[in-house]
């Protein structure tokens, strides 16, 4: 299989099982959203090690699942299941909740930061990913009752809160 297919050229993008949408589409921009949100918590990665990077390699896993989940075209859920692809649950958001609630007790905030203030760069990108998550998740709802579910939604919800937490306690690195 290529990646160049060049069945994009007229504008249109392939979905699971054989679907089509415009690139404009509100699908595709959520999945697009969420695509960005990946990148950019891929050059956080590469700047930490240890526990912060194994959740964000977490992270990652999960949001290429939240991805097939916006490739889905209506009306393929079942072929979806019985494909054996994964699906955002309260689990994935219940980790989230848990790691959030773990930085918070870690670390005293005091007020909001701008980003990059006090010069790292582990924050800025972190923040830059926050705020790309806060994107997908709003352009999740513009295909909720379509594709996207609510666990998507909520879990990219709690996840840019999760960045922002992350980046305030990485303001030391």
């Amino acid at each position: 299989m290529s990646i160049t297919t060049k069945r994009g050229d007229k504008g249109f993008t392939d979905l699971l099982f054989g679907g089509k949408a415009s690139k404009g589409d509100p699908q595709i921009e959520a999945l697009g959203a969420v695509d960005e949100l990946n990148a950019n918590l891929g050059i956080a990665r590469v700047l930490v090690d240890g526990e912060v990077a194994r959740a964000i390699d977490q992270i990652q896993e999960w949001l290429v699942t939240l991805m097939g989940e916006l490739a889905m075209p209506m009306g393929k859920e079942i072929k979806y299941e019985k494909s054996g692809f994964g699906r955002i649950s309260t689990s994935e958001i219940e980790w989230l909740e848990d790691w959030s609630a773990s930085i918070e007790k870690e670390e005293k905030f005091k007020g909001w930061l701008r980003p990059g203030e006090r010069g790292g760069e582990v924050a800025a990108r972190i923040h830059l990913a926050r705020t790309v998550a806060r994107r997908a998740e709003r352009r999740t709802w513009d295909v909720a009752n379509e594709v996207a579910s609510a666990e998507v939604r909520i879990f990219l919800n709690r996840l840019s809160d999760a960045l922002w937490l992350l980046a305030s306690a990485s303001e030391k690195l």
